[in-house]
Formats: C-alpha cells, sequence, structure tokens
C-alpha cells in the first residue's frame, strides 16, 4: 500500500475529494432538517466523515452520525479527530465496531438522511446484500452517496483482463474485492434505483518499478494493483500481469516512466418520496 501511495504522481491518493465535496454540497439533500442523520458504513479513522460533515454542517444545526467500522484502532483514531476537530462540534455518534453485514443482521433503526460507503465496498462479504440493506436505512427523499474504482480507468480494464485471461469468472471475482462502479451499477440497475454517476479526472500512477526486476517495491506495487498478496512471487502469474500491463491498452509512457490512470466514480442513488 505505501509502495501505492509513492507511486502517486500527483502525490496524493485523495483524488475524489473534490467531487466529493461537490456532490454532498451540491447533490444531497442537506435543507435544514431536524436530527439529520448519517449512516456511515466502512468509516475508517473518520478522515472521509470529516470532508462530509464539513458540508453538511454549513446548513444543519446538528447532525447524528452511525458509524459501522471493524477495526478498533480506526475507530479509537475518529473518537480521537472528532474530540479535537472543531468541525464535529453538534455532532453525535453511534460506534458500532462491526462489519456492515453484523450491523444490518441486528435490523436497522430509525432510516437516515445520507446514507455513504466510500472506497469501502471492496471489503463487504456480499455486495448485493450490503448495497440492499444500505438502500432500505435510507429515508424516502433523500440520497445514498456509493465511491468506487471506476471500470473503464487504466487499471479497473487491466483486472477485467486479466482474470478473463485466467478464466475467472464474474460471481468468482465478486467474491474478492476486485469490485468496480460497474458491479454497483448492476445491482442498482437489478433493484430499479435509479442513480446517477460522476467521474473523477484520471490519477496517474507511476509503475515503472513493476518492471524493474528485483525491485521490492515494484513487487509490493504490483500486488497491490492486482489485489492479491504476493501475485508477484507467481513467476507464471508475474508475466502474465507484466504483460497486459505494459501493453498500450492500459498504460502510456512518459518521459521514459510508465503510467496507468486510476480514477473514481460516485454514484448517487436518490429514493422518490412515496
Amino acid at each position: 500500500y505505501n509502495s501505492y501511495l509513492k507511486a502517486h504522481c500527483s502525490g496524493s491518493r485523495q483524488h475524489y475529494v473534490p467531487l466529493l465535496e461537490e456532490t454532498i454540497a451540491t447533490t444531497v439533500n442537506i435543507d435544514d432538517k431536524s436530527g439529520f442523520r448519517v449512516l456511515s458504513v466502512g468509516s475508517g479513522s473518520g478522515e472521509t466523515d470529516y470532508i462530509i460533515m464539513r458540508k453538511i454542517l454549513e446548513t444543519q444545526q446538528s447532525t447524528h452520525v452511525i458509524v459501522v467500522e471493524p477495526s478498533a484502532e480506526f475507530i479509537s483514531q475518529y473518537k480521537e479527530l472528532s474530540k479535537c476537530d472543531p468541525t464535529f462540534r453538534g455532532v453525535t455518534f453511534d460506534w458500532h465496531q462491526q462489519r456492515a453485514e453484523e450491523y444490518f443482521a441486528k435490523g436497522a433503526g430509525d432510516k437516515c438522511h445520507l446514507v455513504h460507503a466510500i472506497h469501502v465496498l471492496y471489503h463487504v462479504d456480499n455486495l448485493s446484500a450490503t448495497l440492499k440493506n444500505m438502500w432500505e436505512s435510507l429515508a424516502d427523499g433523500d440520497s445514498m452517496v456509493i465511491m468506487i474504482e471506476s471500470g473503464n480507468s487504466d487499471v479497473g480494464r487491466w483486472r477485467l483482463k486479466v482474470l478473463e485471461a485466467l478464466q475467472i469468472s464474474t460471481d468468482k471475482r465478486l467474491s474478492t474485492c476486485l469490485r468496480l462502479s460497474s458491479d454497483v451499477k448492476n445491482v442498482l440497475d437489478d433493484n430499479n434505483i435509479e442513480y446517477s454517476v460522476a467521474s473523477t479526472s484520471p490519477d496517474d500512477v507511476d509503475i515503472t518499478e513493476c518492471f524493474n526486476e528485483g525491485s521490492e517495491s515494484g513487487e509490493f506495487l504490483l500486488d497491490f494493483l492486482i489485489q492479491t498478496a504476493y501475485a508477484s512471487s507467481n513467476t507464471e502469474l508475474k508475466s502474465l500481469l507484466l504483460q497486459y500491463l505494459k501493453s498500450h491498452e492500459f498504460s502510456t509512457t512518459v518521459d521514459d516512466r510508465i503510467v496507468v490512470g486510476i480514477c473514481t466514480d460516485v454514484l448517487v442513488a436518490p429514493k422518490r418520496a412515496t
């Protein structure tokens, strides 16, 4: 993961932040309400929730956030952030150290005005069930926001090409973390849920080290790109990965450096009032 961060030509992995801010500010219904409620699925250490809350609190006097995060360490960091940062004044929390599946299994409470999952749906056990549970937790007239890697990016298309070459079925892929925005769209379409899609501009990742024999950082980066530990240790698999990665279909050469583009899709699904 650290190799991946260092390879970002922009110097930051959070290239999606401006789009997220714009989405919350212009798309999500945040007119002043009594007891505005947010369900944050996979909250992490609170850094992304901070971005979201900063926009919501421009119009809300108070907000209640339901934090669903399995990592005790991340929840501890989130709690510390919420105590120290004045942005969180007027925000109350319910803390749930649980996986999404565990949280939804107990039955949802009051409906929420915003339900979001920002770059976390790679890790849920069942993508379809999680999305449907999130939708059921949403109040009429409000929106569900999903951010996930675009299937149209260089890296997204490369992964699909590699898995096709390895004859790995879509069902088997969906049981891994190799999920893309197209998978979310399919679930929403199957459940007749309307949505809009916006994309970040591609962010370049320098993958030159992947092609340097014996480069430890290159091997780590390749493993991260395919989201498979020790993939680079398998000579045959590594050869296949690099063969497609170096193709002009998926990468470009800039000043003797090989780069691939990665971008994020944000899907906004408004729930029509009935």
